[in-house]
């Protein structure tokens, strides 16, 4: 249970903060060193992708095959394997790191203020997570194979470093994180009382429109298949959102009524 102690002076915030700190740079440099005695089998995982890409387009299954990843200078491929060790670690410790940073700010928010927060947190790392598997999973796999064969073999040929490619996973991977927090947002907003569910339910053309330019615009194919495997989720994500407004409304008309209507005193 959190403490109750919104009155503790500012130094002592100070040092609880220190001690907090300390203690999650211990366990990140504990975690990167367990992160890079196993850089091999990340770096694999992080190329995977890659791997298949150039399985699948050897001939005579593809047009030509992407070549193997690369790197220019003599210090690249190790800091491209202390970067993937890096950010294998940050993710593994991300539970404790969040519970430090909740147990550090939970103990000056009320209980209502708590509960408000885990209603929002879970749910977005949730989602957050799914959105980096759909990136990794799917849409890194799609785009693969277009952007290597982008240009025909009589203009340029690809040799992509391993920096450029690590590049793109990262750059993919966190947009769709962040897509994937589309219901979350429309719930945060409506729970706010900025717009209504029926405005938003009332503009679904649009948004409809919107989600296929951008997914037209994040599948590099140009194969209609493709880009229904990027828009219907995301469709998906605002149907979803507009579940959780209906939600968010009630709980505003409740503590609308609840502020309105106070219980007695007893």
């Amino acid at each position: 249970m959190l403490r109750e102690d919104r009155r503790m002076p500012l130094r002592e915030h100070l040092n609880e903060l220190r001690i907090m700190l300390i203690r999650s740079a211990i366990v990140l440099v504990v975690l990167l060193c367990v992160g890079i005695y196993f850089d091999g089998p990340l770096l694999r995982f992080v190329c995977e992708p890659w791997t298949k890409t150039r399985h699948a387009l050897t001939p005579p299954l593809g047009p030509r095959d992407p070549g193997p990843l690369t790197f220019l200078g003599p210090g690249e491929g190790m800091m491209a394997s202390l970067r993937v060790s890096f950010l294998a670690s940050v993710a593994f410790g991300a539970p404790y790191f969040l519970w430090e940073l909740w147990h550090f700010i939970g103990v000056g928010l009320k209980a209502k203020e708590r509960r408000a927060i885990r209603m929002v947190v879970i749910p977005g790392v949730i989602l957050f997570l799914i959105g980096l598997w759909f990136g990794f999973e799917v849409l890194l796999p799609l785009g693969l194979p277009a952007l290597v064969n982008y240009l025909p073999a009589d203009i340029a040929v690809s040799t992509v470093t391993l920096t450029n490619y690590l590049e793109l996973v990262i750059t993919i991977t966190l947009i769709m994180g962040g897509v994937f927090e589309l219901p979350l947002v429309m719930w945060a907003i409506v729970r706010a009382g900025l717009i209504s569910r029926k405005t938003m339910a009332s503009s679904r053309r649009v948004v409809v429109m919107g989600l296929a330019v951008f997914a037209a615009l994040i599948t590099p194919t140009t194969d209609a298949v493709n880009m229904l495997l990027v828009f219907v989720p995301m469709l998906g994500l605002f149907e979803l959102g507009l579940l959780a407004c209906f939600l968010a409304e009630r709980s505003r008309a409740r503590a609308l009524a609840r502020e309105l209507d106070p219980p007695p005193a007893s």
